[in-house]
């Protein structure tokens, strides 16, 4: 016996819309952070510029992460939703002809 599938593809569509949602917000936040003039140490400086060169190439990958889950979950509902409508569509009997008994 076959298993259902069971597809919530609303809540799929929900985390593609917030997938693009985080990876525009994220995208229009700085791509590098200034150190603080605070900081009184040649070290500490250091160290802040460290993290924000990191920083500037972890958010570009992060950017392409979220992107790239976001068209995934965008194409299997868009995929579930196909399979549904065919699935569908081959268990509706055919129209009958005009005039045939």
């Amino acid at each position: 016996m076959a298993q259902a599938i069971d597809i919530d593809l609303e809540r799929v569509r929900q985390v593609a819309v917030g997938l693009s949602l985080l990876h525009t917000r994220l995208g229009s936040t700085a791509s590098t952070l200034g150190p603080d003039s605070g900081l009184a140490t040649p070290r500490s400086v250091g160290a802040l510029r460290d993290f924000v060169d990191d920083w500037s190439v972890r958010r570009g990958r992060l950017l392409e992460s979220i992107e790239a889950v976001g068209t995934m979950a965008e194409r299997t509902a868009a995929a579930f939703t196909q399979v549904d409508d065919d699935l569908a569509a081959s268990m509706t009997p055919p129209a009958q002809v005009a005039g045939a008994r």
